[in-house]
């Protein structure tokens, strides 16, 4: 009996050997001493596929080392042969696990390796907890969460890139990315990939910009200041445009008296606002009539007034030629003429006719005098171009008899008759008409 108590101990005292040996070794197998790394820095590596990696933290021995596991050859478990069971069971796992550590050695990675390889690939932050989908929308199937501070890698975008693609094939928004990138291939919307259809992408395809035709040189004629457009040749027509200096200018026709150009849409320039003349040009044939009551001048008979001479005077001709002659009565107006079309007026403008009356008749006269001493209309005198304006000047009728009057004065110039009329009422209450008595005689 007493050899069996022994035996029974031994046999218990061997058990409780073994399961305090076996509880450190998986201690040391099971709670390995590897390193911890921070939120931002383990969800960077979220997408990342370590399974395939045998990673041994650098500093921090593993109890998968071989290093590790000698410690326990300290251990003072022996058992009846005095070897420590613990030691043999070290031991053989120490060896067991070398030959797997050299089998692998060369695929093994040290932390920061891995680092470096996750910083180089194009990954994006998720900024707040949002699902994975089936497809770019929220119709689409939920197939997981995605927690905020993980790291994504895009495949590509939703036209509008307001859907990301991961490379797992699912599908997130974008406003739960930060800062995509924007180079990213767009996901033809036509073709999601169901169970048959391959996924299709269409990169951005640059369109070229063409090249600018070039213009041709313009050697034709120009505006050589700001010109004015009109519907016919002549101021009187309305305006329909304006170009501005320098602009190139298409003749086709012109007007009768050559001043007016017609381009090819129609509107009339006047010549002078041209650089040059674009050469022999046929006549219009499609001039539109002058508006009714148009006049090319303003023309004003203005101071009418009546003097009884009764004596020889001296009066000088429109070239200055002073003659001394006999005048019974005199009527003289102020003349002023400004130009309201582009044909240049030139000198000599005077009184074209005196238009007299003694109440019954009419009488026409067109001998025109001006007072002597002054420098004479055809020195003083000068070209009137577009929008000039004359010096008034005061012309003299001289062959009033005593019962003739004044009844209008005329001013004739291309085809057009500018007339001025008064009345006897008026000459005898303001313009000193009044009766010079019976005629004497030039002798007397």
């Amino acid at each position: 009996m007493r050899r069996f108590s022994i035996a029974i101990g031994a046999v218990v005292a061997v058990c409780i050997t073994l399961i305090g040996g076996v509880s450190m070794i998986s201690g040391f197998l099971l709670e390995p001493e590897v390193d911890t790394f921070p939120q931002s820095t383990a969800s960077s590596f979220a997408s990342t596929n370590f399974a395939s990696m045998n990673i041994v933290s650098e500093g921090h021995p593993s109890s998968h080392d071989p290093d590790v596991l000698k410690i326990s050859e300290a251990t003072d478990m022996k058992t009846d042969s005095g070897v420590s069971l613990y030691q043999q069971i070290s031991l053989q796992f120490t060896e067991d696990f070398s030959d797997i550590t050299q089998s692998t050695e060369s695929a093994s990675l040290t932390v920061s390796e891995a680092v470096s390889e996750a910083i180089a690939s194009p990954f994006v932050i998720v900024t707040r907890n949002i699902f994975l989908y089936t497809g770019p929308g929220l119709h689409y199937e939920q197939i997981g969460p995605l927690k905020a501070g993980n790291a994504v890698r895009l495949r590509a975008c939703n036209p509008g890139c307001t859907w990301y693609q991961l490379d797992s094939g699912a599908w997130v928004p974008g406003e739960g990315l930060s800062a995509p990138p924007l180079d990213l291939p767009i996901f033809d919307i036509e073709a999601i990939p169901t169970a048959s259809a391959p996924v299709v992408f269409v990169w951005p395809t640059p369109t070229p910009t063409p090249p600018p035709t070039p213009t041709p040189e313009w050697n034709g004629p120009r505006a050589k200041e700001y010109a004015i457009l009109r519907q016919g040749p002549g101021t009187v027509y309305d305006r329909v445009g304006v170009v501005a200096p320098g602009a190139p200018l298409r003749i086709v026709a012109q007007n009768p008296a050559g001043d007016w150009y017609q381009l090819e849409n129609g509107a009339w320039v006047a010549a002078f606002l041209l650089d040059r003349k674009p050469g022999e040009l046929p006549i219009a044939t499609n001039i539109p009539p002058r508006p009714e009551g148009a006049r090319d001048l303003e023309v004003t008979f203005s101071s009418p007034w009546y003097a009884c001479h009764q004596s020889s005077t001296l009066f000088a001709t429109p070239f200055g030629e002073e003659i001394l002659q006999w005048v019974y009565r005199s009527f003289r107006v102020t003349m002023t003429i400004r130009n309201l079309n582009t044909a240049p007026l030139l000198p000599i403008y005077k009184p074209t006719r005196w238009i007299l009356t003694d109440g019954s008749s009419e009488f026409a006269e067109t001998v025109s005098w001006v007072e002597p001493g002054l420098r004479y209309p055809a020195e003083r005198q000068r070209i009137l171009y577009y929008d000039d304006s004359s010096l008034p000047e005061t012309w003299y009728l001289l062959t009033l008899r005593r019962d003739q009057w004044v009844r209008a004065v005329e001013f004739e110039w291309n085809g057009e008759v500018y007339r001025t009329e008064f009345s006897l009422e008026e000459a005898r209450a303001h313009q000193n008409y009044k009766d010079c008595g019976a005629p004497r005689d030039a002798e007397n």
